[in-house]
């Protein structure tokens, strides 16, 4: 099979979260035997000297401008779209630090213009076309301007956070490629201005979640705008495939896991300032998306204070929550601990692999990915079920039940109540001092959950089959 992949970030050379799940797609599709041609734009900022510029410069259609194509230096078929005009520029989608640029939308489809002009001029025709981000409208360029070569080739549009809204005036319809009809409240108009995000979903053939949570999480939310209307109208061609994650960083040794772990443990708390004993050591990764989280630990943080357990908290601050978690872990420094939040991956496993458990209730994580790579890492999960629904990887201890828990690796209360969470850690608690063989069991039942890219590309060649290649 032959997929072109365009993504608004040069996964081959940058190292934000999109780019690396974008990349991991890629190269685990190359795995699998297909043939893939990937579009990136050239950022200077991430560029390789090592990169080499194609001979001749392309024309592209939508504004018959002349821009240039590098080969990576990685692989000779990811290519890199040169534009200085608009790539050329201190950040990605703004200047750090400040609001987005305000032709994005200009920016973004001329990418994706160019990638389809230079497939055509390469002569690469491919089966389907898989698209990420602002790359969306390539759903409607191929049904407009480069109709005539991709018409009948299937757009599957994979969304990583639908908190990235885009929106444009509709002076622009023509500039960006979009079909003047679709301008309409059951199309891609917003309150008067086209949004980006819609005008994706609704020219893209096959739309995809990152996990069967966050899609559940937005058709049952008030999402702005009437986007959850416009979810369910389109639903039909909405599908949920789980990111996966990179098991070479994300896993436990195969013997001596639990000595590994509690080293990693003492290690950690000997780093932060929490007391060398035998604790179970609780962290929640307190992001962007972790309001109600923080929020239960606040109206639970005195119980869990008097509990013989270690709490740790990733948070920035700049969170609002900051300063009210860093007055009581002032009064109780050998108890708790605040830890900067940290984008990298070694960073992140550093600290689920010390930890017992992990506490998360939010629905709104689009990949669930700190979930798996939690498991992976050994580490028991304490949520509840709304935000599990129907996350199929976790399975809830249920006390008195052993034949039921022989699978167990996590504690689930049936709702994000205060008093049902703290119940769930007082259990976790019992068991982990009292039944140290049932604690590793659901250790080791944690470590065996495995959702790798290879199964995510799987799942994406399995869409792209069915759509009748």
């Amino acid at each position: 099979m032959k997929i072109l992949v365009i993504c608004s970030e040069s996964y081959s050379a940058n190292d934000s979260p999109l780019a690396r799940a974008v990349g991991s797609i890629v190269s685990a599709y190359r795995r699998w035997g297909a043939e893939v041609l990937g579009f990136s734009p050239y950022f200077s900022k991430f560029a390789n000297e090592s990169d080499t510029k194609i001979g001749r410069n392309f024309i592209e259609k939508l504004g018959n401008r002349e821009y240039s194509v590098l080969r990576s230096s990685f692989c000779k078929d990811d290519l890199f779209i040169q534009y200085e005009n608009y790539f050329g520029r201190a950040g990605i989608y703004g200047n750090p630090g400040e609001k987005s640029y305000l032709d994005n939308h200009l920016r973004f489809s001329f990418l994706v213009s160019a990638a389809l002009n230079c497939c055509v001029e390469m002569n690469f025709k491919p089966d389907a076309i898989h698209v990420h981000e602002w790359g969306g409208i390539a759903g409607a360029l191929a049904k407009t301007a480069y109709k005539g070569c991709f018409e009948n080739v299937p757009v599957v549009l994979t969304i990583h956070n639908m908190r990235y809204d885009y929106h444009s005036n509709p002076d622009d319809i023509s500039l960006i490629g979009l079909p003047p009809e679709g301008f309409d409240i059951d199309g891609y108009e917003f309150w008067g201005k086209v949004s980006m995000l819609k005008a994706a979903i609704l020219y893209s053939d096959k739309v995809v979640f990152t996990s069967a949570s966050y899609l559940f999480y937005l058709l049952s939310s008030d999402l702005h705008g009437g986007m959850r209307g416009f979810l369910e109208s389109q639903k039909k061609k909405l599908f949920c495939i789980q990111s996966g994650i990179d098991y070479t960083l994300w896993s436990l040794p195969k013997e001596g896991a639990e000595a590994f772990k509690k080293q990693k443990k003492d290690t950690l708390r000997a780093d932060i300032g929490l007391a060398l004993d035998s604790n179970l050591l609780i962290y929640s990764h307190l992001d962007s998306y972790s309001g109600s989280t923080a929020q239960v630990i606040s109206t639970i943080l005195a119980d869990l204070l008097n509990m013989d357990l270690q709490l740790a908290i990733g948070i920035s601050e700049t969170n609002a929550n900051y300063p009210y978690f860093a007055t009581i872990q002032e009064k109780h420094p050998h108890k708790m601990a605040l830890l900067p939040l940290d984008e990298s991956d070694e960073s992140l496993y550093q600290r689920l692999v010390a930890a017992d458990m992990i506490f998360s209730i939010e629905p709104s994580e689009p990949s669930l990915s700190i979930f798996i790579k939690a498991l992976a890492s050994g580490t028991i999960l304490v949520s509840n079920k709304r935000s599990q629904r129907p996350f199929i990887f976790s399975r809830s201890y249920i006390p008195n039940l052993e034949e039921a828990n022989s699978s167990a690796n996590s504690f689930i209360s049936e709702e994000a109540y205060p008093d049902m969470i703290l119940e769930q850690v007082r259990i976790a608690e019992s068991i982990f001092y009292e039944k140290k063989s049932l604690w590793s069991k659901l250790v080791r039942n944690a470590n065996s959950v495995r959702v790798s890219w290879d199964d995510t590309a799987k799942n994406y060649l399995l869409l792209l089959g069915s759509t009748g290649l």
